[in-house]
């Protein structure tokens, strides 16, 4: 099933790539209140994980710095509610992350490098990178080549373990299409769709005017660029803050209607490679490209039961998944001290 953007959330097909949970010192960099950084000498177990632990050190590794981000992006202070609740719902993602891992291994599930390279020669493949433009990419979310590959070598692991634990067990009944159907039946009369590519400049929450008016300056300055024959993708990767910005800002296709009003009227009135002025809505500014249109057309019956054969499966896969890790948790030794 397609995911949409701009109206909801999307996981980004780099996800703003995450770096590695690796323990590398138990030095941690307070970033979180004004002033410059301290050092801080600190480190605990905060969770047992059947034979495993993580801690404080290897927590604050990834909160620290997503934090900071924030900061730096929303120019807001965060309190120490809101910390330690963002420290509890990664270290919730940690456990789970442990949890998955340690499945991989009982189940002697092994990736090879080769599967490996093959993986990130797909990825540079799809995002039409060479392999120096995609190390520029990985460098711009200060991620390096290996920690990319051993990121993709977890992933290939967890689709492998799916494939072995759940996708097996999934079923899509055709009472359940024919009911999905009657129900979503305007869905398939197939309106036009046409693919974007976005630039994003997000409204922090609570920004004065002021900082509005500055956040649209800096957008009217990227459509001059955009006039005068600077490359939309390049920009992209320079500007957006959008998740899709890793992958060039290629959001997929949306058909009329599915977009926000704003960015809907603008998208289809646009010709192909033709690219918007600026475009505000509740989430920012936004600048489009129409990189493909698609004309009105009917699905046969065969086709649109595939596409809702493909929506269900989607959607059972992701339930019968959080219910086999709801169960793992249940059979395993999970302690937080958090």
């Amino acid at each position: 099933m397609r995911t949409k953007k701009l109206h909801a959330k999307r996981r980004p097909i780099l996800e703003k790539i995450v770096v590695p949970f690796t323990l590398v010192a138990i030095i941690v960099f307070s970033v979180l209140s004004g002033g410059e950084a301290s050092v801080q000498l600190i480190d605990k177990i905060v969770a047992v994980v059947n034979d495993d632990i993580i801690t404080l050190s290897e927590l604050r590794e990834i909160t620290v710095p997503y934090l900071k981000k924030m900061k730096a992006r929303y120019s807001v202070n965060y309190d120490e509610a809101q910390i330690k609740e963002t420290e509890s719902r990664i270290l919730d993602q940690l456990i789970d992350e442990k949890l998955v891992k340690q499945e991989v291994v009982r189940l002697k599930i092994v990736i090879s490098e080769k599967e490996v390279t093959m993986g990130v020669e797909d990825m540079m493949k799809n995002t039409n990178l060479s392999e120096d433009q995609f190390k520029k990419a990985l460098a711009e979310q200060d991620i390096t080549m290996e920690e990319y590959r051993e990121q993709m070598k977890n992933e290939m692991e967890r689709l492998r373990l799916l494939d072995a634990e759940v996708k097996s067990k999934v079923q899509v009944k055709e009472k359940e299409i024919e009911s999905y159907y009657k129900e979503h039946m305007d869905n398939f009369n197939t309106p036009p769709e046409v693919r974007l590519q976005q630039i994003l400049l997000m409204i922090p929450p609570g920004a004065s005017e002021q900082e509005i008016s500055q956040i649209r300056g800096r957008a009217e300055e990227i459509v001059q660029k955009i006039k005068k024959g600077e490359d939309f993708t390049s920009l992209v990767r320079l500007y957006s803050q959008d998740s899709s910005a890793a992958t060039g800002g290629d959001i997929g296709f949306f058909k009329q209607g599915e977009l926000m009003p704003a960015i809907n009227e603008v998208a289809f009135s646009l010709y192909i490679g033709e690219a918007s002025s600026v475009i505000q809505t509740s989430a920012g500014f936004h600048i489009i490209k129409v990189l493909e249109k698609r004309e009105r057309q009917k699905m046969t019956e065969e086709e649109r039961n595939k596409e809702i054969w493909d929506i269900l499966y989607t959607q059972n896969l992701d339930d019968m998944f959080k219910q086999w890790l709801k169960e793992l948790r249940k059979k395993s030794f999970i302690e937080s001290n958090l």
